[in-house]
Formats: C-alpha cells, sequence, structure tokens
C-alpha cells in the first residue's frame, strides 16, 4: 500500500491546543530528551508486534517525541509513521530516522485516513491528552479489530535511592498530567468508550532496570516537561539536591547508576461496528 494513501487530506489545526507545559518543555529540552529517556524492553516491544497481525503492518507512533519508541518498532518489521506536534521534536526525529515518515499532528487530529491503521502507539504520553476525542480519533483511523497501545517508562519504587530522587523533583507535577496519577484511566470508564473499544482494557507490567552514567542522570531530570520550565535558579537548586543523593549511589567501572524502572503496556482493541 502506498504510504501516500494513508495520508489524510483533511485540514489540521489543533497543535495550538496542546498542553501548554508539555509544548514549551519539550521544545526547550529536546536534546535532553534524545540521550537521556530509557528505551523500551524486548518484550514489550515484541508484545506490541504480536497485537498487529495484519501483513501490512501500518503502525502510528503518536506524540512520538525524539523517536525513542519509532525506534523499536522499526527495529521490529513494522511499517511506521511517526506523528509528533512540537516541532523540536520532529527536527530530532528526522536526524535520528531520516527514513521514517515524520507529521505534524495531535491526538485530536492524527493525519491518516479513515481505518488505515493496524495500530495506534502512545508511548510516555497518553496523560497528556486522556479525553473522549482522543478515544474517537483513535476509532476513526484504526482498521477493525486495530490496536491502540500506550506505553509508560516509570522510575521504580524497587530503589530506595529512586525513591528519594522522585520525591525531589515530582513535588513540582502538582498540576500537570502524569502517568503514576493514574488518572488517565477515567476516560475508559465511560458507556462512550466502552462503545468504541473493547474494554476493560489489558495491561502488562515489566522490569526494565538500565544503567545510566552518573553525569547523565540530571539531564533524566531536566528532561521532564515540567522541570524543563523552571526559572534556572530553582534548575540549579533542584540539580544540587539530585546530585546530594547521587554522592552515595554505588557505580559501576564504568561510572554508571543503576536506575530501576518498570514499564506498563496497555492495550484495547476497536469494536467492529454494528451491522
Amino acid at each position: 500500500m502506498s504510504f501516500n494513501r494513508l495520508i489524510s487530506t483533511r485540514s489540521y489545526t489543533s497543535i495550538s491546543k496542546v498542553h501548554a507545559v508539555a509544548s514549551k518543555g519539550f521544545n526547550l529540552q529536546t536534546d535532553a530528551y534524545a540521550k537521556a529517556r530509557p528505551g523500551y524492553p524486548k518484550l514489550l516491544v515484541e508484545k506490541i508486534k504480536g497485537l498487529v497481525s495484519s501483513k501490512n503492518n501500518q503502525v502510528v507512533d503518536l506524540a512520538a517525541g525524539t523517536g525513542l519508541m519509532t525506534k523499536h518498532l522499526v527495529n521490529v518489521g513494522l511499517h511506521v509513521t511517526a506523528v509528533e506536534p512540537a516541532e523540536n521534536m520532529r527536527r530530532k526525529l528526522n536526524e535520528v530516522l531520516p527514513l521514517v515518515p515524520c507529521l505534524p499532528g495531535t491526538s485530536w487530529d492524527i493525519p491518516m485516513e479513515d481505518e488505515s491503521l493496524d495500530a495506534v502507539v502512545i508511548a510516555q504520553a497518553f496523560h497528556w491528552f486522556d479525553d473522549i476525542q482522543t478515544l474517537r480519533e483513535l476509532h476513526r483511523v484504526l482498521k477493525q479489530n486495530g490496536y491502540g497501545i500506550l506505553a509508560w517508562n516509570l522510575e521504580s519504587q524497587r530503589s530506595d535511592w529512586v525513591r528519594k530522587f522522585r520525591n525531589e523533583y515530582e513535588v513540582y507535577d502538582k498540576d500537570v498530567p502524569q502517568f503514576r496519577k493514574m488518572k488517565w484511566r477515567k476516560v475508559f470508564e465511560t458507556r462512550e468508550a466502552h462503545s468504541l473499544f473493547k474494554l476493560p482494557f489489558q495491561e502488562v507490567k515489566f522490569e526494565n532496570d538500565i544503567r545510566v552514567y552518573k553525569p547523565d542522570v540530571w539531564k533524566r531530570v531536566l528532561s521532564k516537561s515540567y522541570i524543563a520550565c523552571l526559572d534556572s535558579k530553582e534548575q540549579q537548586r533542584l540539580q544540587e539536591r539530585i546530585e546530594s543523593i547521587l554522592k552515595a549511589v554505588p557505580v559501576d567501572d564504568q561510572n554508571r547508576v543503576l536506575i530501576p524502572h518498570d514499564s506498563f503496556l496497555v492495550y484495547f482493541e476497536k469494536r467492529k461496528k454494528k451491522a
């Protein structure tokens, strides 16, 4: 199938609706995001591949950022189109994955034709746009029996030092949508959501422990949109507190610390239209 046949000719005007913190923060710290954010475990990516049963394997990575998930999807043989509202993120994704089409768009206006996709993958982002309009748009672009797929990485409370680490920066996200607050689940409780998808959704948790060079741990914190939006003096104060915690954290022979992560996968199938 020609890629051009998948692209919608509708007019898209909703990028201005993107949450202000997400838009500002991710544009400010694109390089930090690309360098410091963790990837996803092999078992999670293989599970996504298994859900995409079509021969065409047409997938959109929605809110693709700098292409962290996009790269995984391409590597397992899926035909991926990236959709991302932030211009700086799109630019970085094009540098990293020049052969992957990358289009401007949002969860409310996905630039693809009706029933053209086997899956829409949303990694580390659904909490920014967890509304019924998003579910309607996913339903529109998915083929019959196509899947909406959500994924998140979260620093794990399995580690005492990570618990202290998170306590330092999570105080800044009180008014900001975040996965860990679980408010994104509410939209799936609505009657309309049940009419669009086979619910309740399925969810799987994976361990995803990674080693990070000690100097890059701060970059990981700075890549969070609500930290990127802080003024420089507040960022410096936070960095000092983070580095104080890190002093007691052991490193390997390459000066890397082990950061336990948990990876979460949520997926739900489009309902067939009633005859």
